[in-house]
C-alpha cells in the first residue's frame, strides 16, 4: 500500500492550548451518564513518572512499547496525526501503548471534542482521502455520551497498513473510559510482568475483549469495564496488596 502523506491541510484542525495534565489522578462518577473526571487524590501519588497519566501524551510509549508500535508511531509521525487533530486534544490509547496488541489490533485516538460538528467536518475535510475511510455516531449509552467514531488505513514505516479508529466525545481525553482502562491496565503490568501480559493477549486471541480479559484474570466480579476503571484509583501500595489477595504475586 503506498504512503499518503496529507498536504496543506495541517491548519484544518486548528489548534487549541491544552489544560496541564495532573500527575496524579482518580476515578470519581460525577453522576452524568456520558462522562468520568480525572481528579487529584494524594492516594495515587506514589506511582512512578513513567505510570503517571501525564506519561501517555505524544507517541513516546508507543515508541518504546514494541517493534510494531514504534513503526506505527512513526507512520502516525509522518502523517502529523496528532498534529492534525491537535484542537481536539489527541491522545492515544488501547492496547499498542501497553504492548498487549494481537494481529487484530488497531490504533485508538481518543478526543475531546465539544462542538461534534466542527469535529465532523474536521476529520472529513482531513482523512477523507485515506483509504476506507468512514464515520459515524454512535449514540450515547449508560456511561458514555453521544461520540463521532472516524476509522481509516493508514500506512508508513514499515507498516504496510494499520486501521487507526478516533474516539471522539465532549469528555475530555484523559477523562475517558478508554484512557483510564489503559492507564489501569499499565499499572497491572508493571506489576505482574510478561507471564500475565501473555495470558491476556492468549485471551484476545480468543476473541476476549481487553478489559473482560483482565477482570477474568484478576478475578473482578460485576461490570469488567467498571471494575477494570474502579483500578485506577489504586496507590502503587493498595494495588500490590490488591493482586496479591487474588494470588497474583508482584513480579521483582
Amino acid at each position: 500500500m503506498s504512503w499518503l502523506v496529507l498536504q496543506g491541510v495541517k491548519d484544518a484542525c486548528g489548534q487549541r492550548g491544552r489544560d496541564p495534565l495532573p500527575q496524579v489522578s482518580a476515578l470519581r462518577s460525577t453522576g452524568s451518564r456520558n462522562r468520568t473526571d480525572l481528579i487529584m487524590n494524594q492516594t495515587v501519588i506514589d506511582w512512578p513518572d513513567p505510570l503517571c497519566a501525564a506519561a501517555f501524551r505524544g507517541l513516546e510509549k508507543l515508541q518504546k512499547a514494541s517493534d510494531i508500535g514504534a513503526n506505527v508511531a512513526l507512520a502516525l509521525q509522518q502523517a502529523d496525526v496528532l498534529g492534525l487533530l491537535a484542537e481536539f486534544d489527541p491522545v492515544i490509547a488501547g492496547t499498542l501503548p501497553i504492548a498487549i496488541n494481537t494481529e487484530q489490533s488497531d490504533i485508538d485516538i481518543l478526543c475531546h471534542a465539544v462542538d461534534l460538528s466542527r469535529f465532523n467536518d474536521c476529520v472529513d475535510s482531513t482523512f477523507s482521502s485515506y483509504p476506507h475511510y468512514r464515520r459515524h455516531q454512535r449514540a450515547p449509552t449508560n456511561h458514555v455520551g453521544v461520540a463521532s467514531v472516524v476509522r481509516f488505513e493508514c500506512a508508513g514505516g514499515d507498516c504496510d497498513g494499520f486501521e487507526v479508529e478516533i474516539f471522539a466525545t465532549d469528555c475530555p481525553s484523559t477523562a475517558q473510559y478508554g484512557f483510564i482502562h489503559m492507564l489501569a491496565e499499565a499499572r497491572i503490568l508493571s506489576l505482574l510482568g510478561p507471564d500475565f501480559a501473555k495470558n491476556v493477549r492468549a485471551l484476545k486471541r480468543q476473541n476476549v475483549k481487553t478489559e473482560p480479559a483482565f477482570a477474568q484474570l484478576l478475578r473482578l466480579s460485576g461490570d469488567p469495564y467498571i471494575g477494570v476503571a474502579e483500578l485506577a484509583n489504586m496507590s502503587m501500595d493498595e494495588m500490590t496488596a490488591f493482586v496479591n489477595r487474588k494470588g497474583l504475586f508482584v513480579v521483582g
